[in-house]
C-alpha cells in the first residue's frame, strides 16, 4: 500500500515534520510522483520507518541508525535484538516501580508498613538499569564485568543518607563545574575542591580499592569523548564544553 506523507504520519503517530527531517538526514527517503513531485511512501519505506522508530526508543543517535539500516540484514537484526533486550529491561524496571508504588499505597491504607530499604529499592534498581542501558556496554568493556557488578551491588546497598549525600554531591559538582567551562587556569582551590567532590562521589559508588588516579582519568576521558556523557554534563550545567572542562580538572589533580 502507498501512503502520502500525511497518511503515513497519521499511521505511525508522528508528525510530517519528523518525516521530512528523516528525509533530510537520509534516514527515510520519500519517493516522488513525477507529475506533481508529491512525496509518497511504499512498503519498503514503511518497513524502514518501523525499524527507525524501534531504534529511536532509547535515543540511539540518528547517524548510527542510518549506518545500521544501510548495513546488512544481519547487522539490522542484531541492532533490533539489542533493542528488544532494552525493552525487556525497561518493562522489568517499570514492573518493580509499580510493585513498590502498590506497596506504598497499601501501607497508606493501613497494610503492613514498608521498611526503609523497601521504600527505595525500586529507585536504586531503576538507576542501575538506566546506567546499564546508557553506558553498560562501554563501561564493562573498559573495566570488566566483575568491577561493574560489584559497583552495582555496592550502590544497591547504600543507605538513605548515603543516597541523599550522592544527590547533594551531584548538585555541587554540576553547580561548580559551570564556573570552569572555558577556564584554563585550574591551579586554584575551587578547582581542586571540585576534583575532591568528584573523587568522593566515585569512592562512594565504586567498590572498595577500585579507585586510582589512572581509573579516574580514564573515566574523565570517556566523559569528554562519549556523546551521552557530553550531553549529560551540558544539560546539567547549561554550558557546552562542560565534560571537557571536568576532564581537564581531573587530569590536573588526579
Amino acid at each position: 500500500m502507498v501512503y502520502s506523507i500525511t497518511a503515513l504520519a497519521k499511521l505511525a503517530g508522528i508528525s510530517t515534520r519528523t518525516l521530512r527531517f528523516y528525509d533530510k538526514k537520509g534516514l527515510l527517503k520519500a519517493r516522488r510522483y513525477p507529475k506533481n513531485n508529491y512525496r509518497y511512501y511504499d512498503e519498503i519505506e514503511i518497513d524502514r520507518l518501523q525499524k527507525i522508530m524501534f531504534l529511536r526508543l532509547f535515543e540511539l543517535p540518528l547517524d548510527q541508525i542510518r549506518k545500521v539500516l544501510d548495513s546488512s540484514e544481519n547487522v539490522q537484526y542484531q541492532a533490533l535484538s539489542n533493542q528488544r533486550q532494552n525493552i525487556i529491561a525497561e518493562r522489568d524496571r517499570l514492573s518493580r516501580l509499580l510493585v513498590n508504588l502498590d506497596l506504598t499505597l497499601a501501607t497508606m491504607k493501613g497494610a503492613s508498613k514498608m521498611n526503609d530499604a523497601e521504600k527505595f529499592a525500586a529507585f536504586k534498581a531503576k538507576a542501575i538499569d538506566d546506567n546499564e542501558i546508557q553506558y553498560g556496554k562501554e563501561v564493562r568493556r573498559k573495566y570488566g564485568n566483575m568491577v561493574v557488578d560489584n559497583s552495582n551491588q555496592k550502590f544497591n546497598s547504600l543507605s538513605e543518607d548515603e543516597m541523599t549525600h550522592l544527590q547533594d554531591l551531584t548538585k555541587q559538582i554540576l553547580s561548580m563545574l559551570k564556573t570552569f567551562v572555558g577556564i584554563h587556569d585550574l591551579d586554584q582551590p575551587a578547582a581542586k575542591h571540585l576534583f575532591e567532590l568528584h573523587k568522593e562521589f566515585l569512592c562512594i559508588t565504586w567498590p572498595r580499592g577500585q579507585y586510582s588516579s589512572e581509573a579516574h582519568k580514564g573515566l574523565a576521558a570517556m566523559y569528554a569523548s562519549d556523546p551521552r556523557f557530553i550531553k549529560y554534563y551540558e544539560e546539567g550545567t547549561g554550558k557546552k564544553g562542560a565534560a571537557k572542562a571536568l576532564r581537564a580538572i581531573i587530569d590536573n589533580y588526579a
